[in-house]
C-alpha cells in the first residue's frame, strides 16, 4: 500500500507539473511570436518561420520560469488532493505530512536532473539557433567576441568589409591583445591583408598594432592573382586600423552562458580563464544549472506548505497568495544572488547554493509547523 500511494501522488504531482510546463511554454511562444511579429516589419520572414523562432526560442525562457512552474505545480496538487479529502484519509492512516509530500520531493529532483542534464544541452541548440535566425531576417548582430582552443577571435565589419583578429592572448577587458593576427576581407569576402603584431591596444576608434609585419595579396583576377602572398612592409615600428569597438562592446558580446549545453560550459570557462579573462558569469550560469534539484525541491516543499490545509478550513486564497508571494520572494533573492555572483562580488558557490538552502529551511519550518499543528 505504502508503493501505491508513493507512485499515486509522484503520479498527480507529475501530471500537473506536464500541464503547467505546456502552459508556461505556450504562454511564452504567444509572447514571443507577437514580438517577432512587431520586429518583421519589412517581411523578411514568414509567418511559418516566425512560429518556427518562437519555438526555438521558447525552451530556454521555460528553463528560467521552470522554479515556478514547479512550485505551481505543487501547490494546485497538495491543494487538489487536499480538497478530494484524500490528504484527510491519508493522514487519518497515521501517515504524517513529511511521507505525503517525498513522493513529490523524489520526482521533482528527478525532474531537476532531466533539465539540466538533458533539457538545458537542447534548450542551449535552439537558443543558438535562434540567435542565427535573428541576425538572418532582422539583422541584428551576432557575437563579435569568440574564444577557443586557437585563441581568442574578434570580429568588426563596416562599409569596406570585415576584418577578423586572432590573439595568443588578452586581458580581461580585451583591450590588449598579444601574438596578433589580423585578416581583412572585401565586401565579396575575398582575403586582401593580412598582419602579423606583436601586440594590439584598443584606444578610441582604432587598434593600435606593434611590432608588425604586413603582406597583401592581389585582388582576384588581377596582376599576379596566381602568385603566393609576399611581405611588401615590415616594420618594427606600428600601425592602426579603425575599429568601432569598445571594451564595453566586446565584454556584451561574449557567448551568453544560456545558449551554451551544461556539458560544454566547463570547456569554455577553462577557455575563458586561459584566455585572461574572468568566467565569473558563467560560472554562476552552472553552479545554478547544478542546484536545480535542489531549487525543484525547495519549490515543492513551499507549495505543499502553503496548500495541504483542508477547505473546509478555508483561507486557501489566502494561502495561495502567500505562497505565490513566496515563490517571488525567492526569485529576486536569488536573483539578486546571481547578480552579485556574476560580477563577482561574493564567491560563486554561495551565490549559487545558499538561495535555494535558505528556500528549503523555510519551507522546512512551515511544515514542521504543520505537523505540529
Amino acid at each position: 500500500m505504502r508503493w501505491t500511494l508513493n507512485f499515486y501522488i509522484a503520479r498527480v504531482f507529475l501530471t500537473y507539473v506536464m500541464f503547467a510546463f505546456m502552459s508556461v511554454f505556450a504562454l511564452i511562444m504567444i509572447v514571443d511570436l507577437v514580438e517577432l511579429l512587431r520586429e518583421n516589419k519589412r517581411g523578411t520572414a514568414t509567418f511559418t518561420e516566425l512560429i518556427g523562432m518562437a519555438a526555438l526560442h521558447a525552451p530556454s525562457v521555460t528553463i528560467k520560469a521552470a522554479p515556478f512552474t514547479i512550485l505551481l505545480a505543487s501547490m494546485i496538487s497538495f491543494a487538489t488532493l487536499a480538497h478530494r479529502s484524500e490528504l484527510v484519509v491519508t493522514r487519518a492512516a497515521g501517515v504524517s505530512a513529511f511521507r505525503i509530500i517525498i513522493p513529490a520531493v523524489v520526482a521533482a529532483m528527478a525532474v531537476g536532473v532531466f533539465a539540466f542534464s538533458v533539457y538545458n544541452p537542447v534548450a542551449s541548440a535552439f537558443a543558438a539557433r535562434y540567435e542565427l535566425l535573428q541576425e538572418r531576417y532582422f539583422n541584428k548582430s551576432s557575437t563579435e567576441f569568440t574564444i577557443s582552443g586557437g585563441g581568442v577571435w574578434l570580429r568588426q565589419g563596416d562599409e569596406t568589409g570585415q576584418t577578423v583578429l586572432r590573439a595568443e592572448r588578452s586581458t580581461g577587458s580585451a583591450e590588449r591583445l598579444w601574438s596578433v593576427s589580423v585578416f581583412q576581407f572585401d565586401t565579396e569576402d575575398h582575403l586582401f591583408r593580412r598582419i602579423e603584431a606583436r601586440a594590439a591596444h584598443l584606444e578610441d576608434s582604432n587598434w593600435r598594432l606593434t611590432g608588425v609585419s604586413e603582406w597583401k595579396i592581389p585582388p582576384v583576377g588581377g596582376p599576379g592573382a596566381d602568385r603566393e602572398m609576399t611581405p611588401i612592409a615590415k616594420t618594427s615600428d606600428e600601425i592602426r586600423i579603425p575599429t568601432d569597438l569598445t571594451s564595453e562592446r566586446i565584454a556584451e558580446s561574449f557567448a551568453a552562458p544560456e545558449t551554451i549545453s551544461f556539458w560544454s560550459l566547463p570547456e569554455f570557462i577553462l577557455l575563458l580563464e586561459d584566455s585572461g579573462f574572468s568566467s565569473d558569469r558563467h560560472w554562476m550560469h552552472f553552479i545554478s544549472l547544478l542546484a536545480t534539484p535542489l531549487v525543484f525541491i525547495a519549490m515543492v516543499l513551499i507549495g505543499a506548505a502553503f496548500s495541504m490545509r483542508h477547505a473546509r478550513f478555508g483561507g486557501l486564497g489566502v494561502m495561495a497568495l502567500g505562497c505565490v508571494l513566496t515563490g517571488f520572494g525567492y526569485f529576486f533573492l536569488s536573483d539578486v544572488a546571481t547578480a552579485l555572483g556574476s560580477s563577482g562580488a561574493v564567491p560563486v558557490l554561495l551565490a549559487g547554493w545558499a538561495p535555494p538552502f535558505a528556500a528549503v529551511m523555510l519551507a522546512l519550518g512551515l511544515l514542521l509547523h504543520l505537523e505540529d499543528g
